[in-house]
């Protein structure tokens, strides 16, 4: 493994563990990396497959533990902690990042991630018959399958909006710039 290598995979290990914040405060619900993530595993990771790789199992990881030992008693039995519709999102996130090439594309890509991410993964809830991937049904909310409960849905998301969209500028700030900072003093992780 390559001295890059490790330096990319321990700032995702950082971003994987700071999402775990929500277990502070549950007013923090949402202020996650996982989309700056993805962002940055495009940006950086040496091919498509790999940013992808590198998006989606740390998310994956990281559900298996929040659903399994957090959240269990919104589960029946034990969560694989895998929701297609989310983890597919964040791959898409991670295939934008890829296109990262300046200041304009940065900001760009960030707004784009995290209001397209509020509008599909909102829309799916709703088009779904219960949130999430295993949830017991008691615990499940289901919206009325027309405009009324579509807005309903998305009303619901509003609340999560705004840690969404700072934690997103936040940890890609940290991310993309705390790469630059290290890249730019140790030669070797340089391209």
């Amino acid at each position: 493994m390559t001295k890059r290598t490790m330096v990319l995979l321990g700032f995702l290990i950082l971003a994987v563990a700071s999402r775990f914040l929500i277990l502070l405060n549950p007013s923090w619900a949402n202020f996650s990396p996982v989309s700056s993530m993805a962002l940055f595993a495009g940006a950086y990771a040496l091919n498509q497959r790999q940013a992808i790789l590198w998006s989606i199992l740390p998310i994956w990881i990281s559900n298996l533990i929040l659903n399994n030992v957090v959240y269990p008693q919104y589960f029946d039995g034990f969560s694989w902690g895998f929701d297609f519709v989310h983890l597919s999102l964040f791959a898409g996130i991670a295939l934008m990042g890829s296109r990262i090439s300046n200041l304009g594309s940065f900001v760009g890509a960030n707004v784009i991630s995290v209001l397209g991410f509020f509008i599909l993964s909102n829309f799916a809830v709703w088009a779904s018959e219960a949130i999430g991937y295993g949830f017991k049904a008691g615990n499940a909310v289901v919206y009325a399958k027309d405009l009324s409960g579509l807005m309903t849905c998305f009303a619901a998301g509003l609340p999560f909006l705004k840690n969404a969209i700072i934690s997103q500028f936040l940890f890609s700030t940290v991310l993309f710039g705390g790469f630059e900072l290290v890249k730019n003093k140790v030669p070797a992780i340089q391209r």
